[in-house]
């Protein structure tokens, strides 16, 4: 058993009381928490638009398959819809990263507030509004993938893309 000297007395070890973690060791953990939490969702987001490409060739080949093999408009439709599904899953993915991002602040500004000297380096970040999550230069990637399947479809429309006879 380990002794201790307490005001002038040896006290043992199993009578001695653990002040347990501080404030800054709990905020610490919290945001190392929601730091890997964060950095989980900016890589879903990231993976949804690989898995989006992955999907939209083989989407558009098997509806095509089941409509007689020919090029008609449920092929872009099933195009857009590939599209609108990831978008919206990477738009929640990422309002959730952002929100994520903002609690980190309030810790970061609840610790700062705590420091005697001073601290004014907490980013800024704002929380975002679902519209703006689904619409934020992220997204582009699905404007661009969208615009590509609504230029084959006028093409088909047109005439310059043909199912075959």
């Amino acid at each position: 058993m380990i002794s201790i000297v307490r005001a002038g007395r040896e006290v043992k070890a199993a009578e001695t009381k653990s002040e347990g973690p501080t404030a800054d060791a709990l905020d610490k953990e919290q945001l190392d928490q929601l730091h890997a939490a964060t950095l989980k969702a900016a890589d879903s987001c990231f993976e949804l638009k690989k898995l989006c490409a992955t999907v939209l060739v083989p989407a558009g080949v098997l509806v095509a398959t089941f409509s007689d093999k020919k090029l008609n408009p449920a092929v872009f439709v099933a195009g857009f819809m590939v599209i609108a599904a990831f978008w919206i899953a990477d738009a929640f993915s990422f309002y959730y990263q952002r929100r994520l991002r903002v609690l980190m602040k309030d810790i970061w500004n609840r610790r700062a507030e705590r420091c005697a000297e001073g601290y004014d380096h907490v980013q800024k970040v704002t929380a975002v509004s679902w519209f703006r999550a689904a619409f934020n230069s992220s997204m582009i990637y699905y404007l661009i993938l969208a615009a590509m399947v609504g230029a084959a479809l006028a093409a088909y429309a047109s005439g310059v893309l043909r199912g075959t006879p």
